[in-house]
């Protein structure tokens, strides 16, 4: 994949002024995409009027889709393509040739004209980018109440978007159908050519003091036992070197504050949920027992280290060996990430990341 974009992209310009321009006449509205748009602008994707005006809000056509793939990830040409609508003639002729083999879902007319979707443009950004269409439509499925709504033709590429964070949800919706804007263009290509952009990383110092998290802990009605655990957390995260706010948040997330109520019981010493190797469900006996609370968060931080690529501390426990095992073990750097992973609930990472900042306040 080529890391900018050099052509100008004319069909998706709406007139032409300098960049810095541009920038100055963003919309509040639109801060979300930021990164996505000054990446589209500093590459020529897309351009502001004589206003400086980026019609943000505007959509996008398929035929500016084919273009701006093709420039991104150097899609090679097809020797032809049967689309009854599109003649030689046609400016995107060349895009449209080489986007064929890119589209989920293709008819006998390109159409180049039609304003694309959101899923059809996110499905056909993760094929044009190499990526691979995901098994099942599980985690999307089980993270959007309309997830059903998207064509079946592009459930699981955009399963592989919604994993990677590629595109985002909002409020339990995905919006498969939605017609993309240029503002959500530019986000989801941006995406895909900076996967770190706009993520939150798992492993470093903290952020956060043992006091603080302590203090935060106690003004969420934690049990005594959340709130002695703290220290210990702090001491793995300098052992492991992930940071322990993270992983005390999701302590407090998976326990309830220490007070726990579900299938794991406080005798169990499990702080994380973590499931025995072969589990049946999610009964008590399906999940794991530690002898003591410092050996649960020690487990807690292999298990985590078996997401991150990590080494363990000690003999891990049977489930860790099953995490290895998969193929995005080592893979999970992100807070994001690990809806989906963890938990099958895609929003899980950024309820996590809800708490910490919380935790910052104190």
């Amino acid at each position: 994949m080529r890391k900018t974009v050099l052509p100008v992209l004319t069909a998706l310009m709406i007139g032409s002024i300098t960049v810095g321009a541009v920038a100055a006449t963003r919309l509040p509205q639109y801060e979300w995409a930021e990164d996505g748009v000054q990446y589209c602008l500093d590459n020529g994707i897309i351009s502001g009027d004589e206003f400086g005006e980026l019609d943000l809000g505007g959509n996008l056509t398929r035929a500016q889709m084919a273009r701006i793939f093709t420039d991104t990830f150097g899609l090679k040409k097809v020797s032809k393509v049967d689309f009854t609508d599109v003649k030689t003639t046609d400016w995107y002729y060349p895009y449209e040739l080489a986007i064929f083999n890119s589209m989920p879902k293709r008819g006998s007319e390109f159409n180049g004209g039609e304003y694309v979707t959101r899923a059809e443009f996110a499905a056909t950004l993760v094929k044009a980018s190499g990526a691979k269409a995901a098994d099942s439509y599980t985690i999307t499925n089980y993270s959007f109440s309309d997830a059903q709504e998207a064509d079946d033709a592009y459930k699981n590429w955009l399963e592989t978007a919604v994993v990677n964070l590629y595109m985002l949800g909002d409020s339990g919706y995905i919006r498969p159908n939605d017609l993309l804007t240029r503002a959500e263009a530019c986000t989801f290509l941006y995406r895909v050519i900076n996967p770190s952009a706009g993520k939150t990383p798992i492993t470093g110092d903290a952020q956060v003091t043992v006091e603080q998290a302590q203090k935060w802990a106690k003004a969420c009605g934690a049990h005594e036992r959340f709130i002695n655990a703290a220290p210990v957390y702090w001491q793995y995260g300098e052992i492991f070197g992930i940071r322990p706010e993270v992983m005390y948040a999701q302590a407090g997330k998976e326990t309830a504050y220490g007070k726990y109520g579900g299938a794991v019981l406080p005798e169990m010493n499990n702080w994380a949920g973590i499931k025995i190797k072969s589990p049946e469900g999610d009964r008590t006996e399906d999940h794991e027992t530690f002898a003591t609370p410092d050996d649960g968060i020690r487990a807690h931080f292999n298990h985590m280290s078996a997401y991150v690529g990590l080494a363990p501390v000690g003999e891990p426990h049977d489930r860790y060996y099953v995490v290895k095992t998969i193929a995005w073990a080592g893979t999970v750097k992100f807070i994001e990430q690990l809806g989906g992973r963890w938990c099958p609930n895609i929003n899980y990472g950024y309820e996590i990341l809800d708490m910490i900042e919380v935790m910052k306040q104190y």
